[in-house]
């Protein structure tokens, strides 16, 4: 008897195992211009379901760590391209990024103030 309570304990832990999420590593290129693009992206991608997300001005790439069973990439390249700003895979909605301050729209850099 404690066998077989055993071996359906251990059935049971592997097949819960194959439905949990896994945690994603990802890594593209995000066209904004500045710190306040920086505040403003990792901001957004403060969501349940995404455990990190970095935007590097200098690089303009962004990694982020997400659960795969919240969020696809898919997902997080509109979340970013409904901000303004243009992905690798996806364009910027542009209603967004007329209305981002004037450094951080495309070629905007110029209107940056400088870094510390």
């Amino acid at each position: 008897m404690k066998t077989t309570k055993y071996v359906m304990l251990t059935l049971l832990l592997a097949v819960s195992q194959l439905g949990l999420a896994k945690s994603v590593v990802t890594e593209f290129k995000v066209e904004g211009q500045c710190g306040d693009c920086k505040s403003r992206i990792e901001k957004a991608l403060d969501l349940p379901g995404i455990s990190f997300a970095t935007w590097d001005v200098d690089s303009k790439m962004i990694t982020i760590r997400y659960n795969d069973k919240r969020f696809s990439e898919t997902d997080i390249h509109s979340i970013i391209s409904e901000l303004g700003y243009a992905t690798e895979k996806q364009e910027a909605n542009q209603t967004a990024e007329d209305a981002l301050p004037k450094c951080c729209r495309p070629g905007g850099a110029k209107h940056c103030a400088p870094k510390e």
